[in-house]
Formats: structure tokens, sequence, C-alpha cells
């Protein structure tokens, strides 16, 4: 029997921002050929230091989809030396696409068991074995609405939810086991590609084993300052989800490669709740693209807070090398 999403009563958002069952497909593009529909799946096994994604980008205007799956842990930083770095580019979007029940050339599957909060998830690229996941996904509340208009999600739709992700991963004939609470999210709309020195921006989400969690995104205030505020997020505490409204963060970098070591997180919600969380590197990725994407496996503690998650460092790959060039002098 599938259960109804919540009612925009049990969310403090407005109706024409909710999350519907129609959501889960794709949706119709705009005229402009960057026009983008992405799905983002992340699971991490704490004990191993161990985390990844499953992810894939649609340009349908294109008629592209990129993506695949990565897998980190504390053995390595960079792509070519991941456990596992399957990432492609230029694959053919499928015949008839449904994202209610598909499988991708890129090897990632999605499919719908309960509209908006249960999922069948899946990796299997050709018929190679070094690895495959067979993962599920139970959302803990509903989608949360990225503030609209907040970077950096300006001429887009984006939702995330925090949810328990269980299941088994086979990396390089280990089998390994999944019990996390992790993030995922689905954004369409406009997504430029920059080469030059455009605006950062972090992406930092804590979820705990008793369903508290928060999501932030921040902006700095210089192109390479690591004090940052907060653009949009969300506090989910006591059964209720409130935007946050405030927050700065302040980032420590591991001298070595420029990556994020330590996070200090504070922030206030439209109910006056406060959360002040200090979080500490355990892995991390580095992703390479038309920008770089540092991700980062985060243990957080504070504010009766003891969890895990996951930070997105983004910058402009011209607005990195000017940084670690700036370091090196």
């Amino acid at each position: 029997m599938t259960t109804p999403l919540p009612s925009a009563m049990d969310l403090p958002f407005d109706e024409h921002l909710r999350f519907t069952p129609a959501d889960d497909a794709t949706h119709p593009p705009g005229p402009s050929r960057d026009w983008t529909e992405t799905t983002w799946w992340s699971f991490n096994v704490p004990e191993r230091a161990l985390a990844g994604w499953l992810y894939v980008q649609m340009r349908p205007n294109l008629g592209t989809a990129s993506g695949g799956a990565f897998v980190y842990d504390a053995s390595a930083c960079l792509p070519w030396e991941l456990p596992y770095f399957g990432f492609t580019r230029f694959q053919a979007i499928p015949d008839d696409l449904d994202l209610r029940d598909a499988v991708f050339p890129n090897g990632v599957s999605v499919r719908c068991v309960e509209p908006g909060m249960r999922y069948q998830l899946g990796y299997q690229f050709r018929d190679h074995s070094d690895f495959t996941a067979d993962l599920q996904f139970v959302g803990i509340i509903p989608p949360v609405p990225h503030l609209q208009g907040a970077p950096p999600f300006t001429g887009s739709t984006h939702f995330d939810q925090p949810g328990r992700v269980t299941g088994t991963l086979n990396l390089l004939g280990d089998r390994i086991d999944v019990d996390c609470i992790a993030v995922r999210d689905r954004s369409w709309g406009r997504r430029p590609e920059h080469l030059g020195l455009t605006p950062r921006l972090s992406y930092a989400f804590g979820s705990a084993s008793d369903g508290d969690a928060f999501l932030a995104f921040c902006a700095p205030d210089e192109p390479d300052g690591d004090v940052e505020h907060l653009t949009s997020g969300y506090l989910f505490r006591h059964n209720q989800v409130r935007r946050l409204m405030s927050g700065t963060r302040r980032t420590t970098r591991d001298p070595a490669t420029g990556g994020v070591d330590r996070i200090e997180f504070r922030g206030t919600d439209s109910d006056g709740r406060t959360i002040d969380v200090v979080g500490e590197a355990r892995s991390r990725m580095f992703l390479p693209g038309h920008g770089v994407t540092i991700n980062t496996l985060v243990e957080w503690s504070g504010d009766g807070l003891r969890s895990w998650g996951e930070d997105q460092d983004v910058w402009s790959a011209a607005g990195f090398a000017s940084r670690i060039r700036r370091a090196r002098q």
C-alpha cells in the first residue's frame, strides 16, 4: 500500500513548493541547452571512513546523461586513486525514460517504491565487478525545498531529503554492509557551466541516528575566504522541520591538499532554535569537472548532535588553483 506524501500542513512550506509524486518523474525541459535534471544519492560506512555517491545528470535538450558512482575512504583523495571512480559523460538518455523506474547506461538504477519516500537503488556498470551496489533509501522526512532564488540554485528547483540507507556494496571483492543516515537530492532547471572565478559555495549536512538532522548551503564573503554565511538550509529537530534563517560557517583546511579539515557551524531557524556543531573530516575525494568539488565525510558533534554527514566544497577550477598557488608561496 502506498502512503501519500504528508500534507502541506506538516511542513512550513507553501503548497507550490511541495514535492509531489509527479516530481519523481522527469520534468518538461525548458528551452535552454543547459537545462539539466539530476538525481543524487549519498551513502556512508562510518566505521570504515568510507562514503560514496550514485549520481546522474541529464541534459535532455542535448540528449546526454553523465554520472555514475564514486567511492572514497581515507586511503586516497584523488580520482585516479579512489577505491572506485566510475564517471561517464555523453551517454545517451534512455528512450522513453521514466525516472520512477530507470536504468542508465552509466550503471545507476533508480526505482520509486513509495513516491517521495522510498526507493530501490543499484549500480552495475556493464559486466564490471569491481564495484556494485544494492541499496534502499527510506526518507526520514519528505523532501525539503531549497529556498527559491538563493544561491546556488537561482535558476532551478532543488530538493534535499535525509533518509536511512541500507543494503550492500561489493567493492573490489569485498562485501560491505550499509546502514546509515544520508541525504539524496533532486533538481531540475538551468545549470550553466562556468570556467572563470565564479562564486563559491558549500553544502554540508549531518543526520543523527535518532532522526535529528540539518543541512546548510553557505557562501563566502570573499572568493577564497574561510568564513561563510548561510544562503539556504533546514533544521529537523523534535519531529519539526524549520528553515534555517541565518548561519555562519568557519572552515579550517588541510594544508597538504587544501581540502576541508574542520567545520564550525552555528545557525538559527525560523522558530529561534539554534544549532552549534563542529565537523571533523574523516576522508575526502576531489571530483573534477568544469569546477572542483571537494567532497568530505564528516563526523559531527556538539549541540546534542553526534552524527555523520558530508560536506561539498565547490570551487571553480581557476579559483581553487589560485588559492593553492597563494598557499604554496
